[in-house]
C-alpha cells in the first residue's frame, strides 16, 4: 500500500515528512537523475541512491565507520561543544570501528557471547510472543501492543536485564535512535538523546556490576570478564556493546513487522508463505527487508577528500549510502516494484556487506520470521483496518510506523 507521489529532488530530507509514507518514488527519480546527490544535511553530504553505488562505496577505505559526530553536525557550529560529551560514549559501540580494531571487537563479540544462535534465541522470542498475543481478540495496535514491545522484550532479557525495564530500554533506544534516523535536528532533541545515552550506560553499568558481585553472568559481564586472542573490554565498553545491541535490534525489528503488514495488504495472495516451510518463511523475510527496508540509510564519514564519479567528497563530510533506493533499483533486481516473497536470488543491502554486516541482523530475522508466523497462524484472517489511519514514525531513517490498527478476524 503506498501513496505513490514524487518530490523535488531539492526537497530530500531525513526529516522530510512528506517523503516519509512512500519514499521510492523519489527514490527512483534520484536514481536515474542524480544518483550521487549533494545535500546540505549535517552541514553539507552526499547521498548515494544506485544499487552499484551503494556497494561500491561500502567496501571504500576511503569512507570510515567512526560516525559518532554524525548527529552533531546536524546543528550549527556554535551548538556543537555542548554535546561532545556524548562521543566518547558512541565511539566505543564496535560498529563505529574500522579495520583491525573492528575485527578483533567483532570476533570477540561473536566468540563470548552465544546470545546469535537459534538454540539460544528461539525459546527467549516464543515466549515473549506468546505473552503479548495471549488475549488478542479484535481490534489491536500492531505496532505499540505486538511489534515495539517484542524485540526490547527479548533483548532486555538477553543483557540479563529484568523483563519489566524493557519499556524504559526501548525508550532510550528510541531517542538514541532519532538522532541518527532524523536530520533536521534541533539542540532540544540533542539534549534528550544526550540523557538517553548516559541514562542507559548507567544503567547497564549498575547492572553489570550488580551481576559481577552476584557472580551471576550475563552478556555484559561476559564480554568484559573474557578474552578472545588476548582480548577483552573494559566494563564501560561492554555495556556500550548492550547498548548497541538495542539499538540494532529493537528499531528494525518493531518497524519491518509493521512494513510487512502492510504490504501483505496489496498482496493477500502471498500470506501462505508465511505459514509454510522454514525455507519459505526465510524467503519472505529477506524480500520483506529487500522490499520495504526499516532502515533506509547506512551511514559512512569521508575520511580523506577524494573524487567520486565526478564528485569532490570532502573529509568530514558524512556519505549516506541509501539502501532503500538501493533495494529498489532496477539495474540490480527484476521487477524490484514487485513484492514477491519468492524472490531468490536476493543480494538486498538492508543489513550492509562485509565485515560490518549489521550486529542485529540475526536478532532482526529471527525475531521478524517468528513473529509474522505467529501472527499468521493464530489469525489467519488478519487485516489492517482501513478506516483507521496509519501513524508513520517521523523520520526517513528509520522507516515504519508508530501505530497500526489491524483486526484479527476473530
Amino acid at each position: 500500500m503506498t501513496a505513490g507521489s514524487t518530490l523535488g529532488t531539492d526537497l530530500f530530507s531525513l526529516s522530510n515528512l512528506e517523503l516519509v509514507p512512500d519514499p521510492y518514488p523519489t527514490y527512483s527519480g534520484l536514481r536515474r537523475t542524480d544518483p550521487v546527490h549533494h545535500s546540505s544535511m549535517y552541514g553539507g553530504s552526499w547521498v548515494i541512491f544506485s544499487y552499484e553505488d551503494v556497494v561500491a562505496l561500502l567496501k571504500d577505505p576511503r569512507l570510515t565507520n567512526n560516525r559518532a559526530t554524525l548527529p552533531i553536525k546536524a546543528l550549527p557550529p556554535e551548538q556543537r561543544q555542548e554535546f561532545a560529551d556524548i562521543v566518547p560514549v558512541l565511539s566505543r559501540w564496535v560498529a563505529f570501528f574500522d579495520g583491525h580494531e573492528h575485527q578483533m571487537r567483532r570476533r570477540h563479540m561473536n566468540a563470548v557471547c552465544d546470545l546469535f544462535s537459534r538454540e539460544v534465541l528461539v525459546p527467549v522470542i516464543q515466549n515473549a510472543i506468546d505473552t503479548l498475543l495471549s488475549g488478542w481478540s479484535r481490534r489491536h495496535d500492531l505496532i505499540e501492543e505486538f511489534a515495539r514491545p517484542l524485540p526490547s522484550m527479548v533483548i532486555t532479557e538477553l543483557l540479563g536485564a529484568p523483563r519489566q525495564d524493557h519499556e524504559q530500554l526501548a525508550k532510550w533506544s528510541d531517542d538514541i535512535a532519532y538522532l541518527f534516523g532524523a536530520s533536521a535536528l534541533v539542540a532540544d532533541d540533542l539534549r534528550r538523546g544526550r540523557r538517553a545515552i548516559h541514562d542507559f550506560a548507567d544503567y547497564l553499568g549498575e547492572h553489570a556490576r550488580n551481576a559481577i558481585r552476584g557472580h551471576r553472568p550475563t552478556m555484559i559481564t561476559k564480554l568484559a570478564e573474557e578474552k578472545t586472542d588476548g582480548f577483552e573490554f573494559l566494563l564501560n565498553e561492554a555495556c556500550a556493546q548492550g547498548m548497541l545491541l538495542m539499538f540494532a535490534g529493537l528499531e528494525p525489528t518493531r518497524y519491518l513487522i509493521g512494513n510487512a503488514m502492510w504490504s501483505l495488504e496489496d498482496h493477500p495472495e502471498q500470506r501462505h508463505l508465511l505459514t509454510e516451510s522454514d525455507r519459505s518463511l526465510h524467503y519472505a523475510v529477506e524480500e520483506f527487508l529487500r522490499y520495504d527496508s526499516p532502515v533506509q540509510y547506512i551511514g559512512r564519514m569521508a575520511a580523506e577528500d577524494f573524487i567520486y564519479k565526478g564528485h569532490k567528497i570532502e573529509a568530514g563530510q558524512p556519505v549516506l549510502l541509501y539502501i532503500g533506493a538501493a533495494n529498489r533499483d532496477e539495474n540490480a533486481f527484476r521487477d524490484p516494484e514487485k513484492l514477491d516473497l519468492t524472490r531468490q536470488p536476493n543480494a538486498h543491502l538492508s543489513f550492509g556487506r562485509g565485515a560490518h554486516n549489521c550486529i542485529g541482523a540475526t536478532l532482526v530475522r529471527v525475531q521478524t520470521g517468528m513473529a509474522l508466523r505467529a501472527l499468521a497462524t493464530r489469525f489467519p484472517s488478519l487485516r489492517v483496518v482501513p478506516e483507521v489511519p496509519p501513524v508513520y514514525n517521523t523520520n526517513l531513517g528509520f522507516r515504519g510506523f508508530s501505530s497500526l490498527t489491524v483486526h484479527t478476524g476473530l
